[in-house]
């Protein structure tokens, strides 16, 4: 063991804090303007920025890592087998933390936060690249959304077709 309970040293840990950024696809706007099959242009939402019913804002909100090393005391130790090698893990008030990520300096810890870091934004980096809902295609989503304009027009044109059966006079034509 390299630490005592009640020693001071530095946990490295990477913290994440909310940011928007300008989302990949529509470049902030919102929409996407796709050209159909009859080269007939149509602007969509843009579903990878979506919020739900709060629509397609141009943002995508991410997260920041940023290196937090700070200064903690360990609280308790524990050790356990497997397999001939002994794990060795640290209490730090409600953390529980691998000798990797103590030392006795800020400097190491902030190298190792440093490291952490840039792990995460790999991560992050490349969950971006992906669409909330992979098994729908933008086309998909074009031919939704085409086919709802389509009833609703329908469904405007039988409600008008039925206000022109009304009479002129409603009350006279209620007296027959």
């Amino acid at each position: 063991m390299k630490f005592n309970i009640g020693d001071t040293i530095y946990f490295a840990r990477a913290g994440q804090e909310t940011i928007w950024i300008t989302c990949p696809e529509c470049l902030g706007s919102g929409r996407l303007r796709v050209i159909l099959g009859d080269d007939s242009e149509v602007s969509i939402a843009c579903e990878c920025c979506s919020r739900g019913y709060e629509g397609s804002p141009g943002k995508m909100q991410t997260y920041a890592y940023r290196s937090v090393p700070e200064p903690v005391i360990i609280t308790g130790i524990e050790t356990s087998k497997h397999d001939e090698t002994i794990r060795v893990v640290y209490k730090i008030g409600c953390w529980v933390t691998e000798e990797k990520d103590l030392f006795a300096t800020r400097d190491e810890a902030l190298l190792r936060a440093a490291t952490l870091v840039a792990e995460h934004e790999a991560e992050e980096k490349k969950r971006l690249g992906y669409k909330e809902k992979q098994h729908k295609t933008w086309a998909w989503h074009v031919r939704y959304y085409r086919s709802l304009i389509r009833h609703a027009k329908e469904e405007i044109a039988r409600a008008e077709a039925k206000l022109a059966m009304v009479p002129k006079n409603v009350k006279e034509a209620d007296k027959l």
